[in-house]
């Protein structure tokens, strides 16, 4: 019951001094807290105060609040770039966003700087691909080695079953290589003989099909003529036609005459291009439509219509002299007309349409011997086509029939070739291993003990080789990706001639002056991290062994009250005797703790040992008429 109520008395005695702050602007808690007045240093080089040990085990010391610098770098590593600033765009104190512009670079140091990263890609990608190629290469002798060094690992029966086993092989493979080259100077030639009595015979049958195709080409051609002529005679003939045509259906209706089955004729569009393939079709004189329009002029035409016969029919209108809708013979009202007059007239419009209608006789006879011929051509040209094209079919056949074939005897001369040039070698080889196979095999027997002890550092050996190639790709790999990453960063963020920042702070230092250098693998500014408020106070060795790291601890000032935080970091610091041993004790304020960097502390440690000493955050809805912000009092009872 006694240290509980020792206990209680402590809390009451903290939770009064924290009150008391509040309520007196911080000099009551100075006296409460036995740490003295709490003032900035004068200096950098201001000392920390002596921790003191009070009677109930809390410890307090003096300090300074300190904040880290947040670095923001290029993040370009091992380039030979270098850019040069033309411009500091802030200053030290300066807010900055992401994406602030802090530097503008010379124009001219970007664009080496591009051409130099450029530069380094390619011949860290050059270097790469060699050294792929190189590794590839050395991984395959190694482990060729490490094989063939395990193989002399084994029995020595085996390792000797083994070698002359590879003895027979080698010489059975030697043989049967001599052996074929023999057999391939013997009936080789005879195949290339066959291939080229065939080659000769499809290359006479492509000659000939090329001659057809030239000759049929001609009759195309010349067919392709006759055809155009005779459309162009046929649609001539269509015109005098429908000329003719249109006047007699003309002159037949003001006689009242029935030209129902007079019907105009249509040309045709004829198409040899592409192929031979022809458009449209060749029409009869019973297509087209009745004539409908005004009467054509007479006034030219003699009564016996040779020169009206080939006259056409003019467009669509008025007919002339108001007599629109109405016959010759029929008398228009308000016009007398005299009876001998309209006989004359009568009689002349009947000639004229005798003569028209003789003329149009003869041109319809015309017009359907031109469409004749003009079908005609028309099927030879289509006919002769047709037969144009299955010839260079054939000929198309023929002609790769003579290209594989050429390819065939090619290939059989060079293994022909190749066989009488290795012939020699061959068979040398063959005697070689034939002679040396009984000596082979007594030095194989005699070198099995040597074998079998090289081969016990095999792996060891394989080892090493293995990890120094991996090494010597992986740097290379390394380079490249560094290149490649380097010119990224610069197209992404150097690019537009600009240093911007890559996280929002308030500027503390620039790495960068104009007409200065940029070091591009080290940060080019540095921001106040003030998501971190910390300090550093001395205690001794008899002091620090009441602490640990985690420990919750209390920041006081005078100025802004209380805050809340932890030991962070505990390190020895100088000493002056073996009995006089310092530490260096970290304090790190919580996130929300009301201080700021250069501003001259109390910690306070093992204030946590009593109940309900935990809770010193600020409450922003109240403030004292000293502008400071009020700190809420420790819970007691």
């Amino acid at each position: 019951m006694k240290k509980t109520s020792e206990f209680s008395r402590k809390k009451r005695m903290i939770a009064a001094v924290c009150a008391a702050v509040i309520m007196a602007g911080g000099s009551a808690g100075i006296y409460a807290f036995s740490a003295g007045e709490d003032k900035k240093p004068e200096s950098d080089d201001s000392k920390q105060e002596s921790a003191k040990i009070a009677d109930d085990g809390i410890i307090s010391a003096g300090g300074t609040i300190e904040t880290s610098q947040l670095g923001d770098e290029l993040g370009l590593e091992n380039t030979a770039v270098k850019l040069t600033v033309e411009e500091v765009l802030v200053s030290e104190g300066d807010s900055a966003e992401v994406g602030t512009k802090l530097y503008k670079l010379t124009d001219d140091s970007v664009t080496k700087a591009k051409k130099t990263l450029e530069t380094e890609k390619q011949s860290a990608n050059d270097a790469l691909i060699k050294q792929k190629a190189t590794y590839e290469s050395d991984k395959i002798k190694a482990e060729t080695l490490y094989k063939s060094e395990l193989l002399q690992g084994g029995s020595s029966a085996q390792e000797y079953a083994n070698a002359v086993s590879e003895l027979d092989s080698a010489l059975q493979k030697a043989s049967d290589s001599y052996q074929q080259a023999l057999s391939t100077i013997s009936s080789v030639p005879s195949q290339i003989s066959s291939k080229q009595s065939e080659l000769d015979s499809k290359q006479a049958s492509a000659d000939s099909l090329q001659s057809q195709k030239e000759s049929q080409d001609k009759q195309l051609e010349q067919a392709a003529k006759d055809y155009q002529s005779a459309a162009q005679s046929y649609n001539s003939t269509v015109t005098q036609y429908n000329s003719a045509a249109s006047v007699v259906i003309y002159l037949g209706n003001a006689l009242g005459k029935d030209t129902s089955g007079i019907k105009l004729a249509q040309t045709v569009n004829v198409d040899v291009q592409g192929g031979g393939q022809s458009g449209g079709n060749i029409p009869t004189q019973q297509g087209g439509t009745k004539p409908s329009g005004d009467m054509p002029d007479f006034s030219n035409m003699s009564k016996d219509g040779t020169s009206s016969a080939t006259k056409s029919v003019d467009s669509p209108g008025e007919m002339p002299s108001g007599q629109q809708g109405q016959k010759p013979s029929e008398q228009q009202s308000g016009d007398p007309v005299k009876p001998d007059d309209t006989a004359t007239a009568s009689t002349d419009v009947q000639t004229l349409y005798d003569n028209a209608y003789k003329q149009y006789t003869a041109l319809n006879k015309s017009l359907t011997q031109a469409n004749t011929k003009l079908t005609t051509a028309k099927t030879k040209y289509e006919s002769q086509s047709k037969t144009s094209s299955q010839t260079s079919s054939k000929l198309s056949e023929a002609q790769s029939a003579v290209s594989s074939l050429k390819k065939e005897i090619i290939e059989l001369e060079s293994e022909l070739s190749k066989a009488k040039s290795n012939l020699n070698k061959l068979r040398s080889e063959y005697t070689k291993l034939s002679n040396s196979y009984g000596s082979d095999k007594l030095e194989l027997k005699n070198k099995m003990d040597t074998e079998n002890a090289a081969s016990e550092n095999a792996k060891f050996n394989y080892d090493i080789t293995l990890s120094t190639i991996e090494s010597e790709l992986e740097e290379k790999q390394s380079a490249y990706d560094t290149a490649v990453k380097n010119l990224s960063i610069f197209e992404k963020e150097l690019a537009g001639g600009y240093i911007c920042a890559k996280q929002a702070g308030t500027v503390s230092s620039l790495s960068y002056s104009k007409g200065k250098n940029a070091d591009v693998s080290e940060p080019f500014v540095y921001y106040v991290d003030s998501s971190e408020m910390r300090t550093t106070v001395e205690l001794d060795q008899y002091a620090v062994t009441e602490i640990s790291i985690g420990d919750t601890v209390v920041i006081y000032s005078s100025e802004t009250g209380v805050s809340n935080g932890k030991i962070t970091a505990i390190a020895a610091g100088e000493s002056t005797s073996l009995v006089d041993v310092k530490f260096n004790v970290t304090v790190t304020a919580d996130e929300n703790a009301n201080v700021y960097s250069g501003q001259s502390v109390n910690v306070y440690f093992n204030y946590t040992a009593m109940s309900g000493m935990t809770d010193f955050k600020s409450d922003s809805g109240n403030s004292s008429e000293g502008s400071e912000k009020q700190r809420s009092a420790p819970s007691g009872e």
